[in-house]
């Protein structure tokens, strides 16, 4: 399974100069739990409402006088658009973390992937395999 079968297409990219106050109401608009940040369509980072409760409000910094690139989980862990789900639950677990840029050939954001997009659509493989074996079971019951 290629990872384009799985990633949600436009995540929300916001600019490294965007306050944290501002990515918290994004968050909270979008229904999200990152944000991530690029130059000229090129990842450069990543927030996570972690980040936002390490680096900002336990820190009692003002979120709307802090920026991302303040805050932003950097390097970004990008793959193609044509990898392999595998690979990408190899770099989650090797890296510990919960979501991977989903890049174009030129390296622009086409989209995201998450741990929960992963167990999704586990979730919808193992249903489609429960639906098969159900067929083949009563096919050769006949």
């Amino acid at each position: 399974m290629k990872v384009s079968d799985i990633m949600v297409k436009n995540p929300v990219i916001v600019d490294p100069n965007t306050s944290c106050g501002r990515i918290a109401r994004l968050m909270r608009d979008h229904k999200i739990g990152s944000v991530i940040l690029a130059t000229e369509g090129k990842p450069v980072g990543i927030v996570t409402e972690r980040d936002l409760v390490h680096r900002v409000m336990a820190l009692e910094k003002d979120p709307d006088m802090c920026y991302a690139h303040q805050v932003s989980s950097k390097p970004v862990v990008a793959v193609g658009v044509h990898a392999d789900v595998e690979m990408v639950v190899d770099l989650m677990k090797d890296y510990k973390i919960r979501r991977i840029v989903i890049v174009d050939e030129k390296d622009k954001i086409t989209g995201i992937v998450t741990t929960d997009d992963l167990s999704k659509a586990l979730r919808e493989m193992s249903e489609e395999l429960a639906v098969k074996y159900h067929i083949i079971a009563q096919r050769l019951r006949t």
